[in-house]
């Protein structure tokens, strides 16, 4: 049978079963969702929720709530969440009550209520708390996570022994089975303390305050039913978040639906029947012609073959053909590295050139225009200390990005490889330096800013004389199913990698250049040190800790390939800088300008006195006006209006030198902590 006629039969098979379906009788709508959130204080909730700026706070406070009642659901039943049969009972039963005390509608949306907050927690096919207890490497967890968890030290410690464990179960590509993890973990952990205890462990995994109230009073309206009963405001030890204050052990939502939202759903339904069938044929007659793609491709990107994104640059831009790439990686033979998102050749063309070409594991619906334009985009990127994008082929349901060929591989196998020859202790300075060059570009100088959402040292390439570039700089922006997209900062979906991951972010999955900064710090001490991120499961940051506490213990954290010629001054600035790129709030690391700051004084003595000198004479030429003023070294540096930004910085293919002007105030509010004498 063809394959258009098989098409055909399954189309009518499944037409005449969802036609069954409509014609059977609607279940019962009256249910029952066992999880209680009464004594829960909505009150901050509401107004964070209201303001677009707060969201990823507004999405913290949610999980919270939610993750809570789901623990103390645990105390009684031993489950992590409710049945699966009942979770879109409980989705709508509670964000009717959230709206009811003043959420607004759209919150639970955006934050993905039932899909990324669940409230049926199914981690990696474990269902119970006895089966989360005795999963592998969770007693860590348990043992790191000791009542009372008081103080950022203990925090960090669980959040961190959290981490390592999500590492191990989950991996790094799953976002969303990480996600639900790790509340499920919370559950486990919180499910046999009380509810006290429980809403201290909450303050510590969401970031947040006030979840509980001891009297809660009843938003306008008759709503006896989500409303605290007259004991539970009697006894605020019962009312914190559905502990159970009768018999009944909880109070029930109730959803009712009347006849005429049936109705409508039974129509709503034949009307989408109808635009399948139009879809799916369309579809069948794309699919039975297997040029229509690059018929479709070719149209797309007829009007930009080739093009030049950067005046005066050398690297032309360029759409390559499925041939070309064929013959260019020897049949796909010529594998150099696989990561989440593809796998990468080595591929030569007959002029003799030489690419690395990354092969998209999965190819989206996503149109040719708008992966043309995002390819457009992402050619734009384009800085000295990033891997440069020299073209795209979209052929054959394919897709594969063409990038500059580093000869010397990434960071992580020049630390970490056996037979090689481990950098010397300058050349991990300058790279750290080039690192620092590349993140200072995306935070400042693209509009919106782009956070690069997974520094980590496998994604640093160093090219033929060691100058390190920033790899997947696009992609850590780009979907799971191959289609690529840039985010602003202040998103909220997890990326990273565990072991260089933003512990708030982790918990508060809200995404800022802070971020970055905290996995460069790891990345800082990972070369420093010559460790992994995650070594004998043991945590870089945590690791090092009792060495960093006190200066004369500074050198036992030197890699021992290199103990004897690393200089000490720049040593206890990398230290300084680590610490306060790695501390647990975000709003006290540093912004990237400030990390870059510091390493160009450790690393060239004259440039204290040649950021005076630039100082002095800008002053000179501007007094106390906001008068623009220039000062050149070689050209390069050029201030304007006193705003330590310059044109040539990172937009420019040569190395940035902006941020030497930037000035680190001392009493600042993002000074460093501790900071040790440079």
């Amino acid at each position: 049978m063809a394959a258009g006629a098989r098409r055909e039969v399954l189309l009518w098979v499944l037409l005449t079963f969802l036609a069954m379906l409509l014609l059977l009788p609607l279940p019962p709508v009256t249910a029952d969702c066992p999880l209680d959130l009464s004594g829960s204080n909505f009150t901050l909730a509401a107004s964070l929720c209201s303001k677009k700026e707060d969201r990823g706070k507004c999405c913290r406070y949610i999980n919270a709530f939610i993750a809570v009642s789901a623990s103390r659901y645990a105390n009684a039943t031993g489950n992590l969440g409710v049945p699966s049969n009942l979770s879109d009972t409980c989705v709508g039963s509670i964000t009717q009550t959230m709206q009811l005390y003043g959420l607004p509608q759209n919150a639970t949306l955006f934050c993905g209520f039932g899909t990324k907050i669940p409230v049926h927690y199914e981690c990696m096919e474990r269902t119970t708390v006895g089966e989360m207890l005795q999963s592998p490497e969770f007693e860590n967890v348990v043992q790191n996570c000791e009542v009372p968890v008081s103080g950022e030290a203990d925090c960090r410690k669980c959040l961190n022994a959290d981490i390592v464990y999500l590492h191990h179960l989950v991996g790094t590509d799953d976002n969303v089975t990480l996600s639900i993890c790790r509340d499920a973990a919370f559950v486990a952990l919180t499910s046999r303390v009380d509810v006290a205890t429980t809403v201290n462990f909450a303050r510590c995994f969401f970031q947040v305050d006030g979840l509980v109230s001891p009297l809660v009073s009843s938003p306008s309206g008759n709503i006896t039913e989500t409303s605290p009963s007259p004991s539970s405001a009697a006894s605020p030890d019962q009312a914190l978040l559905g502990l159970p204050q009768d018999g009944n052990h909880h109070h029930p939502y109730h959803l009712t639906l009347i006849p005429g939202i049936g109705i409508g759903v039974t129509l709503f339904a034949f009307i989408v029947l109808m635009v399948l069938v139009v879809l799916i044929r369309k579809k069948s007659k794309e699919l039975d012609d297997p040029d229509n793609l690059d018929k479709a491709s070719s149209k797309a990107f007829s009007g930009w073959t080739t093009r030049k994104f950067q005046q005066g640059s050398a690297a032309m831009f360029r759409k390559f053909s499925y041939k070309e790439i064929k013959k260019a990686t020897d049949n796909f033979t010529t594998v150099i590295g696989e990561g989440g998102f593809g796998v990468v050749y080595k591929a030569q063309f007959s002029d003799g050139s030489v690419v690395a070409v990354k092969r998209m594991n999965k190819v989206s619906e996503q149109g040719e225009d708008e992966f043309c334009k995002e390819i457009e985009l992402l050619a734009r990127l384009h800085h000295r200390h990033l891997v440069a994008l020299r073209g795209f082929c979209a052929e054959k349901h394919e897709r594969f990005l063409v990038y500059e060929y580093m000869a010397n591989g990434s960071l992580k196998d020049n630390l970490h490889s056996p037979g090689k020859a481990p950098p010397s202790w300058q050349t991990r300075i300058q790279i750290a330096i080039d690192v620092a060059n590349a993140l200072e570009y995306l935070h400042f100088y693209c509009d919106p800013p782009l956070c690069h959402r997974d520094i980590k040292s496998s994604n640093i390439l160093l090219d033929e004389n060691f100058v390190a570039k920033v790899a997947d700089f696009g992609l850590a922006h780009a979907s799971k199913d191959g289609s690529i997209c840039f985010e602003p900062v202040n998103t909220t979906d997890i990326r990273g990698t565990p072991g260089y991951m933003d512990p708030e972010y982790v918990v508060t999955q809200e995404l800022t250049e802070k971020s970055d900064v905290y996995s460069y710090g790891v990345v800082l001490l990972e070369m420093v040190t010559g460790r992994r991120a995650i070594q004998d499961n043991k945590n870089l940051v945590e690791w090092s800790q009792i060495f960093m506490a006190s200066e004369s213990r500074l050198p036992e954290l030197v890699d021992p390939r290199i103990k004897g010629s690393f200089d000490f001054d720049q040593l206890q600035t990398i230290v300084s800088t680590v610490r306060w790129c790695t501390q647990k709030e975000a709003t006290a690391r540093p912004s990237i300008k400030q990390v870059l700051r510091l390493l160009y004084e450790s690393s060239d003595p004259m440039h204290s006195g040649f950021v005076e000198a630039l100082e002095e004479e800008e002053f000179e030429g501007r007094g106390r006006t906001n008068s623009k003023g220039k000062t050149s070294r070689s050209g390069d540096v050029i201030f304007h209006s006193g705003d330590a930004r310059c044109l040539a910085s990172s937009s420019s293919t040569s190395r940035s030198h902006c941020s030497r002007t930037f000035l680190l105030e001392t009493g600042s509010p993002q000074s460093p902590p501790n900071m040790y004498s440079l």
